[in-house]
């Protein structure tokens, strides 16, 4: 399908949804700022306009409104399925209300491929019961509890346009539908769901689509990486998405189940590749001994 058109019927299927689905009486709003420009944006890609910089301007709606989400679509952590080529080149973000959100800057585990899977936020190490508070104004999108992935988590939408998702809480301190501002106490730490120790499991996205936070956030001093005259964040496909190829090369990858009595050998002769890639894929030894159903990446 043409991508004009098929955006096009991308464009119309969310504005009819919110049409039908959002009163606009019952949005809150938090902030002065627009983020219908993204509306703009899904119109001027069709045709052909969308290489340039998105400004911010204000007295406005939240661009979320565009989005109205209900039932099971609301509970997702990614229900815009905006692809991201399909992003604007770049965007200003609004970060003047930032707060950040642990005392720890203490980072676990970062951003990007880990094992078989993509890990798409930041761990900071936090201690059982420490405050974890809202990196920006916003509102609650959903509190739930997930046993095997992030235990206790949040999503935030927050009113710069971006979605935070932070998890593994003992406690969560809010509730779906909450108005909060920067600096808001959200939960307390923990380690809940997929864990092996407290820590904040921190997650960025701009319609849906996941970034590394250590681009918004410098953890070691804690600030926000903005321009320090208008305390905006330029969100960029080439830097702030940079992590396109890891995406592309997930993708791509094709993995092993052990069987019985199989070895690293064994697999390379079976899928036509050597001992020592496999090594390098898995972050295996070359005397590593394999368990029956581990996972090998052999692609």
């Amino acid at each position: 399908m043409n991508k004009k058109l098929f955006f096009s019927i991308i464009f119309t299927i969310l504005s009819f949804i919110a049409f039908a689905n959002t009163n606009s009486e019952d949005v809150k709003h938090n902030s002065d700022y627009d983020y219908s420009y993204i509306v703009d944006f899904f119109k001027s890609y069709t045709s052909g306009q969308a290489d340039e910089t998105i400004e911010i301007e204000s007295n406005n709606d939240d661009f979320y409104a565009q989005f109205a989400l209900d039932g099971e679509s609301s509970t997702l952590v990614n229900p815009y399925k905006v692809s991201l080529d399909s992003l604007p080149d770049s965007v200003y973000i609004a970060c003047a209300d930032y707060c950040y959100p642990t005392q720890s800057q203490r980072i676990t585990s970062r951003f990007g491929i880990r094992g078989s899977r993509f890990h798409s936020g930041i761990d900071v190490g936090v201690q059982y019961g420490d405050t974890i508070r809202s990196p920006f104004s916003g509102t609650v999108r959903y509190v739930a509890y997930q046993r095997g992935g992030y235990g206790r988590y949040l999503i935030i939408r927050h009113d710069n346009g971006l979605e935070s998702v932070m998890a593994h809480f003992s406690r969560t301190l809010v509730k779906t539908g909450d108005t909060i501002v920067a600096g808001t106490p959200v939960g307390l730490g923990g380690s809940t769901g997929r864990s092996t120790g407290p820590h904040l499991h921190l997650e960025f996205r701009f319609l849906g689509n996941a970034f590394n936070p250590e681009k918004l956030i410098d953890f070691n001093t804690t600030n926000v990486k903005t321009n320090s005259e208008n305390d905006l964040y330029l969100l960029t496909l080439a830097d702030t998405y940079s992590h396109r190829p890891q995406l592309e090369e997930m993708k791509r990858a094709a993995y092993h189940r052990v069987r019985s009595g199989e070895t690293l050998s064994h697999i390379a002769k079976r899928y036509g590749t050597t001992v020592s890639r496999l090594c390098a894929l898995n972050r295996l030894k070359q005397t590593s001994i394999l368990q029956i159903g581990q996972k090998i990446r052999y692609r």
